[in-house]
């Protein structure tokens, strides 16, 4: 039914977000009530939501949002490294200037979003830089496997400083400018790299709250 999808994308968004936290109970009713929807399909997009590893579902219990712990956390960076590199290695050659030019327009646009305020603006930009690339990659499958890594990790990016200052510092902004430099001149192994190092300064903060979380 058309109003699954819909249900299944504003519960990820709101677990996402930080709205519905690591851990909390998912009241289909109470998410019926939210929503304007009945309970069913409620239900069916929760059930749908844990057969995918988005949620976690306990039998004769209920729904809860994952806890995930900096293992899990660490594991799901490494499997995004894993595709992402092969994505940079698809897409780069193909990009174009109107990719570059939408790219160094998402750069400006993150560098007005770096107050801590703005976390949530910041983290919706940062994902559509990283997709315009990944997209040039042309493999559906390939883009599904990393939409389906960064929202498992997205409720610890939203709480995670990596939006902030650095010590050296820089913001993470600065990498994406980067990368753009890097796109533009068609440096493969130079792009992966960064990226590489981009991945790296976000994962001590993921790490720090998954341990708090478990």
């Amino acid at each position: 039914m058309a109003l699954l999808p819909s249900i299944c994308r504003r519960v990820k968004d709101a677990i996402a977000s930080g709205e519905l936290k690591p851990g909390a109970k998912l009241s289909p009713s109470s998410l019926a009530a939210g929503l304007g929807v009945s309970h069913i399909p409620v239900r069916e997009a929760l059930a749908s939501l844990a057969a995918f590893g988005y949620i976690e579902h306990r039998p004769r219990v209920g729904f809860f949002v994952h806890t995930r712990s900096a293992a899990d956390l660490a594991d799901i960076v490494h499997w995004r490294g894993i595709l992402e590199d092969e994505a940079f290695r698809m897409a780069i050659p193909r990009l174009d200037t109107a990719d570059i030019a939408h790219m160094r327009q998402l750069c400006d646009e993150l560098h007005e979003l770096e107050a801590p305020e703005l976390r949530g603006e910041y983290l919706a930009v940062n994902r559509r830089f990283h997709f315009v690339v990944f997209r040039r990659a042309g493999s559906e499958r390939l883009l599904s496997f990393l939409a389906y890594l960064w929202d498992l990790a997205a409720p610890y990016t939203y709480g995670s400083p990596a939006a902030h200052a650095r010590p050296d510092g820089h913001f993470p902004a600065d990498d994406h400018a980067q990368l753009v430099d890097l796109f533009e001149s068609g440096d493969v192994d130079g792009a992966i790299a960064a990226m590489a190092r981009h991945r790296e300064s976000c994962l001590p903060g993921l790490s720090r709250l998954g341990a708090n979380a478990e």
